[in-house]
């Protein structure tokens, strides 16, 4: 599970990895739907396989489903609870899908 949530790509390799534009990034994270860690010596922003992950994600949402910024991260935090009910243990987080169809405004 470390793999997936350290921290490796830069603005660029991550922007590059999720098909916008590293001010596009830049933008998701001032609203609050990505956090990259911050490097402690260089201060750049990495991102793991998993902001990856969800980074697609609110790609698919805005380009493909045409979902406004401000809407999707509840529709995230909905696919994470149907994901992820309650506590469930790092084994069966492992066997979960990566991702949950849910039903989206058309």
């Amino acid at each position: 599970m470390k793999q997936l949530t350290q921290p490796l790509f830069t603005v660029s390799v991550a922007s590059s990895l999720v098909g916008v534009s590293s001010q596009t990034l830049r933008k998701w994270e001032s609203v609050g739907l990505v956090a990259p860690v911050r490097d402690r010596s260089t201060r750049r922003r990495l991102y793991s396989w998993s902001e990856i992950e969800r980074m697609q994600q609110i790609r698919y949402l805005v380009s493909r489903r045409g979902i406004p910024l401000r809407e999707v991260k509840p529709i995230l935090r909905a696919l994470t609870a149907r994901r992820m009910p309650g506590i469930v243990s790092d084994e069966r987080r492992r066997r979960a899908p990566m991702s949950v169809p849910i039903a989206l405004p058309r």
